[in-house]
């Protein structure tokens, strides 16, 4: 199989995206877009792709995952419905949960699914939060053999998404 459908995220992701942060100690810090979040641990290695804030992935899961932050035309509109944005590009999806979260206060929509892209099947999920303008974006993706090894990696890296100031 191909590193997880030719990298499936980049076909993902179609919000632009651009790094204003930087990385210390193992911790993202984008002080411009007012949040920081904890790398993921090894496995998983940083890996650039156009679209994404951070992007990450772990050849012996088989799996990726990735972050993105649209603070300045950041979609409007019931997060239910913007979070769809996530699963463009995918064929035959199979929702198998959709829960509101809170991200530190901020509001949530929690989405996990099977789908296929090029024929390949993958486990899919995504996490979406609006916090004042800003729209946050992570998902994580896996064949669903190999989906549920990395998903407490990806849980961790989206709890530990902080904002640097109140709101």
């Amino acid at each position: 199989m191909r590193l997880v459908g030719g990298f499936l995220l980049g076909a993902l992701w179609l919000l632009a995206g651009c790094a204003t942060g930087g990385i210390v100690d193992g911790m993202y810090r984008d002080s411009a877009n007012g949040y920081e979040v904890r790398l993921p641990p090894a496995p998983w290695v940083l890996v650039p792709l156009d679209g994404a804030v951070l992007s990450f992935k772990a050849p012996t899961l088989r799996a990726a995952m990735a972050m993105d932050v649209e603070c300045q035309d950041s979609e409007e509109g019931e997060l239910l419905w913007v979070a769809r944005h996530l699963f463009f590009g995918l064929r035959d999806k199979r929702v198998q949960e959709r829960e509101a979260v809170r991200l530190q206060g901020a509001e949530g929509i929690r989405s996990r699914l099977l789908a296929t892209l090029d024929g390949e099947p993958f486990e899919v999920e995504g996490v979406t939060a609006r916090r004042g303008g800003c729209l946050y974006d992570f998902m994580y993706v896996a064949p669903p053999v190999d989906f549920a090894r990395g998903r407490g990696d990806f849980e961790a890296f989206v709890n530990s998404w902080t904002p640097l100031v109140p709101q």
